[in-house]
């Protein structure tokens, strides 16, 4: 099947979210995020919707929203890749900012308890449950947050890498510096926990 474009908005809550319930679930609990997000429904909307079943590739464009439970992601596109068992495989979502929230269990429903991250592009990928945040990326919780050029967190070994990005590539392969750039980290202070009488 080639692509099938949709032109109103789409809310989608069938074919495609097998795609998705293995992203909205994989990476959620790699970083210890709310268990019961995946029990809930998963809601898509977008202003257009593109699949080709033979490349197993779907694509949204147009303030795409993903929800499920507690999770949100949204962004200008999203693209859904399957694997060769129709299996999700790889999803990159792209924005001006692509963002994600989501909330980690044992935290109260707080706008400041959620974890947080945006970037230019984010990439899932589920057979490495990994998470790479790629331009102008951010990633934090309850005031402590870690910004870079790439930021990459593994869940299955529960480790990130913040990195910075020392040289463009330009269209022609040509390599141009870049404006020098830092990791930069803030770690809030511990609250002390009240004494009790």
């Amino acid at each position: 099947m080639m692509f099938e474009p949709c032109t109103s908005r789409v809310a989608t809550r069938a074919g495609q979210l097998v795609l998705l319930a293995g992203l909205v679930c994989a990476p959620a609990a790699g970083v210890n995020a709310l268990s019961t997000d995946r029990e809930k429904p998963i809601e898509i909307e977008a202003d257009s919707a593109e699949r080709d079943d033979a490349q197993g590739i779907t694509i949204y464009r147009g303030d795409v929203i993903i929800i499920q439970g507690t999770l949100r992601i949204t962004g200008n596109q999203v693209t859904i890749t399957a694997n060769e068992d129709g299996d999700f495989d790889k999803m990159v979502t792209l924005g001006k900012p692509a963002r994600f929230r989501q909330l980690p269990d044992g935290e109260e429903d707080k706008e400041a308890n959620y974890q947080r991250a945006k970037a230019s592009r984010m990439e899932y990928y589920k057979e490495k449950d990994l998470i790479v945040l790629l331009g102008n990326a951010v990633y934090g919780q309850a005031g402590d947050r870690v910004a870079a050029d790439r930021i990459e967190y593994d869940s299955k070994k529960s480790r990130m890498k913040a990195k910075t990005i020392k040289a463009k590539v330009e269209p022609g392969g040509k390599t141009k510096k870049a404006k020098k750039s830092r990791v930069r980290i803030t770690i809030q202070p511990k609250k002390k926990k009240e004494q009790q009488n």
